[in-house]
C-alpha cells in the first residue's frame, strides 16, 4: 500500500474529510474541514471526489514525502511549495518522486489543505475519516499528525487528472463584516444588547480552539433567567454569550448542546471565511434576513460547486 511519511507535522495538522453526520444524538461532532471551499478546490484538482479525506494544516504548512511511489497532489491556501530543490507556485496539480522531500510553505491565510490522488485511507470510523479532537477518534489515531506517521493513501481513480493549471485566487476576504442572520434568542437579551452587538469589533482571545472562538469586545450580558435556560442543540456558527457578555462562535468540533443563549447565527460560507481570520485582526458582523442569508449562502456554493465541475469536465 502506498503511503505518505510525515516529515515535518507544521502547527496542527490533522486529517478531515466532509465530516461525520448523523451521529450528534450521540454528541458526536461533525468535524469536517473549517475552511470547505479551499478543502473542495484541492480535492478537485487532484481528481478526486469531495468526500475523500485531506488533511488541513493550521498556522504552518508541513513536509513530507512518499518513500517508495511516485505521488500526485495539491495544496489549497499556501504561496509555494518546494519539491527537492525546485520551487513551484501553489493552488495547481504537482507531482513528486518516491523519496523526493515536499515543503508546504507559507499559508495565505490561516489554513491550508494538502489533498493526494486517491485521498488518505485511513479507517473510518463511524462512516467518517474526519478527526474529531474530542472523542479522540478518526482521522490519524484521533490526534493530530507527528513527525515519522505514515499515512496511507487509497490507490489513484481511474479517471485522469483534470486538465486545469491554477485555482483561483484564494487569498481570504477578511476585511468584510462577516454575515450572520440575528436570533434565535433575543428575547434573552435586552433590547440595546443586539444593536451594540452589530456595532461592535471584536477581538479573538487565547481562550479559542477548534471547538470555538471566544471573542472580546463590548459586553452584550442576556438577561438573568437566560442563564436557567434548557440545553438544547448547536450548529456549527452559532455565536453564543456566556452571563459575562463576551461572544462564543461556535465552530466544527463544539459540543452538540448548549444552554447559553444564541444572539446570531454566522452563515455557513462566513464559517470558512472565519477560518482563514487572523487571531490579531478585529472582526465585526452584519445582519441579513433569513431569506436574503439562504440566498447569499446558496449563490457562494453554487459558484464554488460550479467551479468544481468546470475542472472535472476538462479531464
Amino acid at each position: 500500500m502506498s503511503f505518505i511519511e510525515i516529515v515535518k507535522p507544521g502547527g496542527l495538522s490533522h486529517i478531515q474529510d466532509r465530516g461525520r453526520t448523523g451521529f450528534e444524538y450521540l454528541g458526536l461532532s461533525r468535524c469536517g474541514p473549517l475552511d470547505f471551499r479551499l478543502f473542495a478546490m484541492a480535492q478537485t484538482l487532484v481528481g478526486n471526489s469531495l468526500d475523500d479525506a485531506a488533511i488541513e494544516m493550521t498556522y504552518q504548512g508541513l513536509d513530507f514525502l512518499s518513500p517508495h511511489d511516485p505521488v500526485i497532489f495539491s495544496v489549497a491556501g499556501v504561496q509555494d511549495i518546494r519539491i527537492g530543490s525546485c520551487i513551484h507556485p501553489a493552488r495547481t496539480t504537482l507531482e513528486a518522486g518516491p523519496g523526493q522531500r515536499v515543503s508546504i510553505g507559507r499559508l495565505t491565510g490561516q489554513r491550508a489543505y494538502l489533498a493526494v490522488r486517491g485521498g488518505f485511507d485511513t479507517p473510518r470510523v463511524l462512516g467518517s475519516r474526519s478527526t474529531d479532537f474530542t472523542a479522540g477518534i478518526g482521522g490519524w489515531q484521533g490526534r493530530s499528525l507527528r513527525a515519522g506517521d505514515e499515512i496511507p493513501v487509497k490507490a489513484p481513480p481511474p479517471h485522469r487528472i483534470p486538465a486545469f493549471d491554477m485555482l483561483p485566487d484564494d487569498t481570504p476576504d477578511c476585511d468584510s463584516p462577516l454575515h450572520v442572520v440575528v436570533g434565535p434568542d433575543t428575547g434573552e437579551f435586552p433590547p440595546e444588547a443586539v444593536n451594540t452587538f452589530l456595532k461592535a469589533e471584536y477581538a479573538f482571545t487565547s481562550a479559542s480552539n477548534l471547538m470555538g472562538i471566544r471573542l472580546s469586545g463590548p459586553p452584550i450580558k442576556p438577561r438573568d433567567e437566560a442563564a436557567s435556560k434548557v440545553s438544547r442543540g448547536m450548529v456549527p456558527g452559532s455565536i453564543q454569550v456566556p452571563p459575562d457578555g463576551q461572544p462564543i462562535i461556535l465552530l466544527n468540533q463544539r459540543g452538540t448542546i448548549g444552554g447559553y443563549p444564541v444572539v446570531a447565527t454566522l452563515l455557513s460560507p462566513e464559517l470558512w471565511r472565519l477560518a482563514q481570520w487572523p487571531s490579531s485582526k478585529k472582526l465585526s458582523f452584519v445582519a441579513l434576513s433569513p431569506a436574503k442569508a439562504q440566498a447569499y449562502s446558496h449563490g457562494i456554493y453554487r459558484r464554488l460547486m460550479a467551479w468544481c465541475e468546470g475542472v472535472v469536465g476538462q479531464s
